[in-house]
């Protein structure tokens, strides 16, 4: 199933909605009726006055209720955004455009498509530039006016631009962290106080044998370049506070690198690590991923400890953090959502009617969880706002949740 929809985004273009679509149910449990003619609470305008206060924000794509997107039926469509369950927009999406082009930024949906060989930006379906060529966007960013982004190039090269233009680019180079880790709402990039950071690698080969340089930079300037190295495994490298953290695997031990600082990681006896990546939690930078032997585990450590672990039984699918609280999706064999938790403690349970669809739809910030999960059949998915559940009924998939 998880596979079907990942194929779908990427390959697919979606969808066309019945208006109107959603209306706020009093109390958690009520169900969303994308059948009925009038919503009880009209869309409101994403560019006014915001609430007060932290919101769930939601993405998702939706078709017409004729259309069987699980199996591929190609139909022109609609975004839809929420916040805290209510419609604040929802915008045309033809099936010549990626559905996953698109991402919610401060309360708003920021989308992009490749148009008669230039890119356009758009935001709440309104343009704002556009450029020659064509990029996927690893990296996204707004501050104020202006906006940030880092494109990979079909067939490789990068692009750093701002507001469009370009202020630095490679042909050759690879950018290093996508889109799609949720632990970093800017995808590719790092930003503090500092400056906006981003790392990308490049072919070099070495004793006959290809293998990667890595360079970090800040805005268009270099800041740090860590040479090919054939026996070293670079897993991720991010910037916080102006200091330069990686991970790297060398020979058989696994190291935390701060700036010059190599700190190596405690393991438990035959622990084998995967897919280790730095992720800022509070004012700690730790390490989040996964481990086989003795048992499966999801867990975020710093370099001589555990910070968080849960047992993968059945399959953990996300873990977050926030402060010192978690949240977790497990899954069973089938791919489907066994149960939601929070604090250990079960938030929902769907009995497998449900899925994750991409991990950018939880997030726990602020002392909020925000899970969007998508029906496996049917169109009845749900939305989690903390402990709190809410039946959506549209024909499509959630792509993202924010927290803000």
């Amino acid at each position: 199933m998880r596979k079907l929809i990942r194929w779908v985004c990427l390959g697919l273009a979606v969808l066309s909605c019945q208006p109107p679509l959603f209306e706020l149910p009093p109390r958690s449990g009520r169900t969303y009726d994308s059948g009925r003619a009038v919503p009880q609470h009209p869309a409101e305008n994403p560019d006014g006055p915001a609430e007060q206060g932290i919101h769930l924000y939601a993405s998702a794509v939706c078709y017409p209720d004729s259309v069987d997107w699980r199996n591929g039926e190609p139909a022109d469509g609609q975004l839809i955004l929420l916040r805290n369950q209510r419609e604040l927009l929802r915008m045309p999406l033809s099936r010549q455009t990626e559905p996953d082009r698109h991402r919610i930024v401060k309360g708003q949906l920021w989308t992009d498509r490749c148009e008669n060989g230039q890119m356009v930006v758009s935001c709440n379906g309104q343009e704002r530039f556009r450029f020659a060529g064509e990029e996927i966007f690893n990296g996204f960013w707004v501050n104020g006016e202006q906006v940030y982004t880092l494109g990979q190039r079909p067939g490789g090269g990068i692009c750093f631009r701002v507001n469009g233009q370009e202020r630095f680019s490679s042909g050759s180079g690879n950018v290093l962290n996508g889109p799609d880790n949720a632990d970093w709402e800017t995808g590719a990039f790092s930003v503090d106080t500092g400056g906006i950071y981003y790392a990308y690698s490049l072919p070099v080969r070495v004793q006959n044998q290809v293998s990667w340089e890595y360079r970090v930079m800040k805005e268009e300037q270099n800041v740090m370049t860590i040479p090919a190295n054939p026996d070293c495994q670079v897993y991720d490298i991010r910037v916080r506070d102006g200091i330069v953290y990686r991970v790297e695997k060398r020979g058989g031990t696994l190291c935390l690198l701060k700036g010059e600082t190599c700190l190596l990681l405690t393991l438990l006896v035959g622990e084998v690590l995967h897919n280790c990546k730095l992720v800022p939690v509070g004012d700690r930078m730790l390490l989040k991923g996964y481990s086989y032997r003795p048992v499966f585990t999801y867990w975020y450590r710093e370099p001589d400890c555990l910070v968080c672990s849960v047992l993968g039984q059945p399959a953990v699918r996300e873990l977050v953090m926030d402060g010192d609280r978690y949240a977790y999706v497990q899954e069973n064999r089938m791919g489907n959502v066994q149960g939601v938790y929070l604090d250990q403690k079960p938030v929902y349970v769907s009995a497998g009617r449900h899925t994750l669809t991409s991990t950018r739809c939880m997030q726990f910030r602020k002392g909020t969880l925000g899970v969007a999960l998508t029906a496996d059949t049917g169109n009845r998915h749900m939305l989690i706002h903390n402990t709190d559940t809410v039946a959506v009924r549209f024909n499509g998939y959630f792509t993202s949740v924010l927290i803000d």
